[in-house]
Formats: structure tokens, sequence, C-alpha cells
């Protein structure tokens, strides 16, 4: 099964991920963005990554045009280039119980995706999606006492077993 993030729009192609290259992606992004984000906008995105890929594996991945984006999109993307940049430098990797080699590679090709990407005009955030604006609930923001991660619905991504890669 393969995962694919996409920018519609952008002239970068898309980023297809195996199941296992999915969790590393989510794990180094959820590491950057929990040491970043301060607006419910934030919180909300990162827990996108906190809980992502773990309930419907070989379903996740997104397009940037289906995120809850408000006028305020040069910002929201300006916080998640920050995070993409804060994971290239290797923030936190230090608490994953494995390697991740091709990580560098995963964010190189996303950051150009979403630097390329321009919010569709005007932005319309359809009733089916959730307002992000909207603060999430506080429990979802508690943090892990080994990680320092959200919590989110699922617990802590790096203390989930089950999406942990095996070692080698």
């Amino acid at each position: 099964m393969s995962n694919t993030f996409k920018a519609l729009g952008t002239p970068v192609g898309n980023l297809n991920l195996s199941n296992g290259g999915t969790d590393v992606f989510f794990d180094v992004l959820t590491l950057a963005g929990c040491a970043l984000a301060e607006s419910a906008w934030e919180s909300n995105l990162v827990l996108l990554f906190a809980d992502g890929h773990r309930i419907g594996r070989g379903t996740d991945g997104f397009d940037l045009n289906e995120l809850p984006w408000t006028a305020n999109w040069p910002a929201e993307k300006a916080f998640l280039l920050r995070v993409v940049d804060l994971a290239m430098t290797r923030h936190g990797w230090d608490l994953l119980a494995y390697q991740p080699p091709f990580a560098p590679d995963y964010l190189r090709r996303y950051r150009a995706m979403v630097d390329g990407w321009r919010a569709p005009i005007p932005v319309r955030t359809p009733a089916t999606r959730p307002d992000w604006t909207v603060p999430p609930p506080p429990e979802y923001l508690e943090r892990c006492p080994k990680h320092a991660l959200y919590n989110g619905m699922l617990g802590c991504r790096l203390c989930d077993l089950t999406i942990q890669p095996l070692p080698e």
C-alpha cells in the first residue's frame, strides 16, 4: 500500500510513501510541529500528524487543497514550512527508537511541494471539513511525559509500538 501526499496545482509531483515511510514522515513532522504550534489552527494541523496513519493504514496522505485553510492561509502555509524546516534539522530525532534514513528526502520533496502550493482563491472551507480556528479538545494537547508529543485521540505516536518500525 502507498499513501499519497499531493499539492494539486503545483508543478511538483506527488510524494508517495509506503506505510512505514508514512509512519516515519508523521513521526518527524509531529516532533517538529509539537515544538512550534501555538494557535488553534497550528495545533489542529499537528494533531493531524500526531494521529495520522494509525487508523485505516494505507489510506492516509492528503492533498494540501483538502486542509481547512482560512483567509490567513499564507501564515498557515508559513507555519507548515517552519515545521518541515525544523524537521529537516532532525529536531527530536534522538527520541526515535530507529534511524530514519529516508526522512530527509521525504521532507525535502514535501517542502518543495508546500513551497510551490497556493491556496485556491477564494479560500472556501466546505461544511464537511473541520473548523481549525476552534481549539482542539484540551486532552488532545496533553503531552506525553516521555516524548513531549501531543497525545491526540490515540496517545503518543512514539509510544505506539504498533506503528514503530521493526529494528533491523
